[in-house]
């Protein structure tokens, strides 16, 4: 007997909670535009963020396909997963208009970019997934792309740069597009 349900039913109320969370840190955004200076970096991270959340979902339902059943610690690696797309969510926008007074781009410096080492945790823990659970060998070019995915947010959090968010910024994006285009494609 499958226990696929209890597991889409659990990661779907996460993955529901992370993409309210990311749209509703869109909306401060907006209705705060006029009094706080709107950063174009965030915004780009966070639209790569919403993909990375729409993947992962649409890749749950694929689920069964490729295990019919899960233990419990796969279980709660998948729940991992699932959790550091929520704490990317909730850490990368700001949920009141109070936490962004002095502009998009301070509030990203301060705070938003520990977004940054969620999103590689996420993918350090997609790697691992894709490894044990599914047995896909790391050495295939997935892997490759996987592994300079999981590094560019870590050095970007790490050199506290406008200059390097914005070169990593505008690498990650087609990198990100890549990455979903084969993953959809397989």
């Amino acid at each position: 007997m499958s226990n696929f349900p209890i597991i889409a039913t659990v990661l779907s109320m996460i993955l529901g909670l992370s993409v309210t969370r990311l749209l509703l840190g869109s909306l401060t955004v907006f209705r705060i535009r006029r009094d706080a200076k709107v950063d174009w970096i965030p915004l780009v991270w966070a639209a790569i963020l919403f993909t990375m959340q729409l993947d992962f979902w649409w890749a749950v339902n694929s689920l069964p396909s490729i295990k019919t059943t899960f233990t419990f610690p796969e279980f709660l690696l998948l729940v991992l997963l699932a959790l550091s797309l929520f704490i990317s969510a909730a850490l990368l926008l700001p949920s009141r208009s109070e936490d962004e007074k002095d502009g998009l781009r301070i509030y990203f410096e301060q705070d938003g970019r520990f977004a940054l080492l969620s999103i590689s945790v996420y993918l350090i823990f997609g790697f691992i997934v894709n490894v044990v659970l599914f047995e896909a060998s790391p050495w295939a070019p997935w892997g490759g792309l996987d592994l300079i995915m999981m590094l560019l947010p870590l050095i970007a959090f790490s050199f506290n740069s406008r200059r390097v968010y914005s070169v990593i910024t505008l690498v990650y994006a087609p990198l990100s597009i890549l990455d979903i285009t084969i993953t959809l494609s397989n």
